[in-house]
């Protein structure tokens, strides 16, 4: 079911089997939980899939440099 339910919410899932997936998930608490949680997940890493800017990074790889020295 796990399979079926990360086709759904990918979006790549047709037919019968999406309509069984989904009419599974709207019964069941922790397969309706897993695949609305997954599709928040998803959504949330494609928003963030924008590259960063120079000076973001420079910023960041700054905070790690700070790390890595003894202190």
């Amino acid at each position: 079911m796990e399979d079926l339910l990360q086709q759904v919410a990918d979006g790549s899932l047709r037919g019968w089997r999406k309509w069984y997936a989904i009419s599974h998930a709207a019964r069941c608490y922790r397969c309706g939980n897993f695949l609305s949680r997954l599709k928040v997940t998803l959504n949330t890493l494609k928003l963030g899939s924008e590259p960063a800017n120079a000076d973001a990074l420079a910023r960041l790889k700054a905070q790690v440099r700070d790390l890595d020295q003894p202190k």
